[in-house]
């Protein structure tokens, strides 16, 4: 009787604490995580990103983010240095068979998992929600989150000999529970084999998998911004609604404007109007608008703004967010983003698992998150912005 015993490949799990992939021990979802062996610290990785500068210079930023710890398996800041080292010359030489040796190479299948675990820079779109927001750690994966309300008195003309009475702000829990979300991809012995040589599919699943995580948690995010409980909306104007010969804007958005700023300066507590978030084309026609761009000015460039973010013509200190995963066409969400919603995180575990019985190899990934409204004041709807 032959006896068959599962290889696991690659289990990496990210600690939401300080933000660094390790090495995972799988142990039981009920115990309590082990970390050990840390590969990279994906708040360095992901700074890298965002550096001014070549692709070399970037890379070279990336290898700091890197461990050794002590063994030729688990010094991952060498392993990062060879294989960047190769993306460079891939770089340098344009050559694209280099550079997608390098992506299907087996030497480095354990940076390959670990990056995109740790990082947003994908291929597919994975939207830009989930980084507006504050991460709070939740590695118990239950928890409350506690809101202090603004109300504690300061008291004028005290009579003499009369001390102030005490006041103590009002507080508020949100119960937080962080559900478990996860995917698999599988390829058997036989598919390796009748698939054309050359062509790793399985990676291509994998990378394809890690993508659709993120692409789930961003619209995990925009469904709990588009989710307004208890908090009536604000009426708008369709910022694109055009009449006349020559046609020209029907709409004024400055009263909406000043509606939205008095609602956040009269009405919440603590909080400040510092973001709209909708679909792209809602900016676009209010950017186009004849009372933002100036009545008989040529027409500004239209562009795919889908995933980007930018000031707003007439409005100071507010940034306009544009990701194309918010359902309405009509709607933009005005927000303290410090204040309405926050991320809870737990650990996100990855690890191949191969079974010679079955003849397959297959990758897993789960992550615990959650986008979780914890001010519903800070945050309101603008109905009618578009048509």
């Amino acid at each position: 009787m032959t006896t068959y015993t599962m290889e696991w490949k690659n289990p990496i799990i990210y600690n939401p604490i300080d933000r660094v992939v390790y090495a995972h021990d799988l142990s039981e979802v009920n115990d309590d995580y082990i970390y050990r062996n840390p590969i990279v610290n994906a708040r360095i990785y992901n700074s890298a990103n965002s550096l001014a500068g070549s692709i070399q210079e970037k890379n070279e930023a990336k290898i700091r983010a890197f461990y050794n710890n002590g063994t030729e398996d688990t010094n991952y800041r060498d392993m990062a240095v060879s294989a960047f080292d190769k993306v460079n010359k891939a770089v340098e030489t344009g050559d694209k068979s280099l550079a997608a040796a390098i992506i299907t190479s087996k030497e480095y299948t354990v940076l390959q998992d670990t990056v995109v675990l740790g990082t947003n820079e994908e291929l597919i779109r994975t939207g830009i929600l989930v980084g507006l927001f504050e991460e709070i750690a939740t590695p118990s994966l239950t928890g409350k989150f506690l809101n202090f309300a603004n109300d504690v008195q300061y008291f004028t003309n005290l009579p003499e000999s009369k001390s102030p009475e005490p006041t103590f702000g009002a507080a508020s829990t949100t119960t937080v529970e962080v559900p478990k979300h996860g995917g698999a991809v599988a390829i058997t012995d036989r598919a390796r084999q009748v698939i054309n040589q050359g062509t790793d599919v399985f990676s291509r699943l994998v990378g394809q998998l890690q993508k659709k995580r993120l692409k789930s948690e961003n619209e995990l995010t925009a469904e709990e911004i588009e989710t307004i409980d208890g908090v009536s909306p604000i009426t708008g104007v369709d910022f694109g609604l055009r009449a006349g010969t020559p046609p020209l804007s029907s709409t004024t958005p400055s009263a909406v404007w000043t509606s939205i700023i008095n609602y956040f300066e009269g009405t919440v507590s603590g909080a400040d109007f510092n973001t709209i978030v909708s679909k792209g084309f809602i900016y676009n026609e209010y950017v186009s608008n004849d009372q933002v761009r100036g009545l008989y000015q040529p027409i500004n460039n239209q562009s795919a703004v889908n995933e980007q973010s930018s000031s707003v013509p007439g409005i100071s200190g507010v940034t306009w967010v544009r990701d194309d995963t918010m359902d309405s066409s009509t709607i933009i969400y005005v927000l303290d983003r410090t204040k309405c919603i926050k991320i809870f995180r737990g650990p996100t575990i990855a690890y191949t698992v191969r079974d010679p019985d079955t003849e397959t190899e297959k990758y897993v990934t789960k992550s615990h998150m959650l986008p979780k409204t914890v001010d519903n004041t800070a945050i309101r709807a603008v109905t009618g912005s578009a048509a």
